[in-house]
């Protein structure tokens, strides 16, 4: 009987030692700004935010980082309180990993724009990580 529980016990601790996972430790810097106006487009969207020094910048976040599957480099949070609209980046190991649009869910909103029509803004959205100045 007793040979039985060590063999049991030595068989639990060989397979959790062959699924044991090694942890690496991440350097993960997030930075969380607020939006002052969001503009949709058909390429993604334009992101009009004050940076620290009391000036407009704008992000342009492309419809090609976002990913149904949960697998993207974007994603959009909806919702209607009062910190809304704001976003928050992810830098891991000083790489941009994710952006996080946490916008209102109501388009009649203020922080809603529209862009005007005909305006050529590929280029712009052309992008491959967000601005680092803020």
């Amino acid at each position: 009987m007793r040979k039985t529980a060590a063999i049991v016990v030595l068989a639990v601790l060989a397979c959790s030692a062959a699924f044991a996972q090694q942890t690496t430790a991440k350097d993960v810097y997030v930075k969380t700004v607020r939006i002052a106006r969001v503009y949709a487009h058909g390429l993604g969207y334009r992101i009009l935010y004050l940076k620290s020094t009391l000036q407009y910048a704008e992000i342009y976040v492309p419809t090609t980082w976002f990913s149904f599957s949960g697998g993207g480099r974007a994603n959009v949070i909806w919702g209607e309180s009062a910190e809304f609209p704001y976003m928050a980046i992810y830098w891991v190991n000083g790489k941009f990993d994710r952006i996080v649009l946490y916008l209102h869910s109501n388009m009649h909103d203020v922080t809603w724009g529209t862009l005007p029509p005909g305006i050529d803004l590929s280029s712009q959205f052309n992008v491959q990580e967000p601005p680092r100045d803020f």
